[in-house]
């Protein structure tokens, strides 16, 4: 598999229909445009459009003044809520030069792992509904509401949380969180164990995804794709590892990886990073130091000091990093986003050529996209 030829650059011959999948679809996350070039049931030729809702937030952010930048943070993607206000917050407490609170910081990763999760449960139970296996959808959702209702008795919110403040976090846990918490988190791992378990174990399921859509290394790589999508070809590339932020170096987890590169493979280190996720947060809870969540930061004058920075954090969906110019005024000067969802949406042709028009929702899917934020 190569990833050179990702453009229809010739018209069907008489053996081949041009086939438009978009940019309304019901296997998309999203508006986007997938043209497919098939002989019989062989895709020969895919290529992607994006663009359909782009939102121009980087030059919004432009100009906007860094506290009112902060809910807008939410909107890149918000199945990543506090992965994109947190990133944010790193990179203008760098500018100011501050730090978050020891407290805060463990908050952060807290949020930040239920973050995690209850975007795994969501895109597996998506990717079930695209290969037929409706009754996990109905699983996956049910488990996301315990991890929803964990993020909403901390953030007051259940979709875009914005809860990360310059040098801290906008509220401290309420009374009791850490019983409520080790127990619904306890519940959900014994039951997403039980679903892995049978995702595993399916003859039906294993055959639409062994050795379907593979992602070899190589073009990965190449390609810039990050996250469970890269772990699934077997590298051992995540940034809470490899250049660790907040307390990451503090807590003790595993870096998911599968060797096989396939649909299988993707959904399995998502299903494997939920458990670790779980553990990193009773890892924190047992940890958190008291004092103070957040620092004093006057907020409707921040002006950082002049200077740029470039920050990156591990996000649901891989490597989320923010470059920020400062001119010293109250307002960025320049803003930039790399999310990992547009690298992850430039393998998808390449790993569609030459499969069944059938697998084409398993393996788009498997991908976990996010078009929100891949047309920024």
């Amino acid at each position: 598999m190569t990833h050179e030829n990702t453009q229809i650059t010739s018209p069907p011959s008489p053996s081949e229909i041009l086939l438009h999948l978009g940019p309304q679809h019901p296997l998309q996350p999203g508006p986007f445009l997938l043209d497919l070039k098939i002989d019989g049931e062989t895709i020969r030729e895919a290529e992607l459009k994006i663009g359909y809702i782009h939102k121009g937030m980087e030059k919004v952010f432009e100009d906007r003044t860094y506290i009112q930048i902060m809910p807008l943070t939410d909107r890149i993607c918000y199945l990543a809520s506090n992965a994109n206000n947190d990133v944010y917050c790193r990179a203008v407490e760098e500018l100011l030069g501050i730090e978050p609170t020891p407290r805060a910081k463990y908050l952060r990763v807290i949020t930040n792992e239920l973050n995690r999760i209850q975007s795994h449960l969501l895109g597996i139970g998506e990717y079930t509904t695209d290969v037929g296996f409706l009754t996990m959808f109905i699983y996956m959702v049910r488990e996301r509401e315990s991890i929803v209702s964990l993020l909403e008795a901390i953030t007051g919110s259940r979709l875009n949380h914005n809860y990360a403040r310059f040098g801290g976090v906008a509220n401290d846990l309420p009374p009791n969180y850490k019983s409520m918490a080790l127990k619904a988190l306890g519940e959900v791992g014994k039951l997403v164990k039980s679903h892995d378990e049978m995702m595993s174990s399916d003859s039906i399921y294993l055959k639409r995804t062994k050795g379907v859509g593979v992602l070899t290394d190589k073009v990965a790589s190449e390609l810039g794709v990050a996250g469970p999508p890269l772990r699934a070809t077997g590298v051992e590339y995540d940034l809470r590892r490899i250049e660790p932020y907040l307390v990451y170096d503090d807590l003790d987890f595993k870096v998911i990886t599968q060797q096989d590169g396939d649909v299988f493979s993707r959904v399995k280190v998502r299903l494997l990073e939920i458990q670790e996720s779980i553990f990193i947060i009773e890892q924190c809870l047992d940890q958190m130091p008291s004092g103070p969540y957040k620092q004093h930061v006057t907020p409707y004058i921040t002006r950082p000091k002049v200077g740029e920075v470039y920050t990156r954090i591990e996000d649901p969906r891989g490597e989320l990093a923010m470059y920020l110019v400062s001119d010293g005024s109250n307002k960025p000067y320049r803003f930039r986003i790399r999310g990992p969802a547009f690298a992850t949406a430039q393998a998808l042709p390449p790993l569609l050529i030459g499969t069944y028009m059938a697998d084409v929702a398993a393996i788009a899917a498997s991908m976990d996209s996010c078009t929100s934020e891949v047309d920024r």
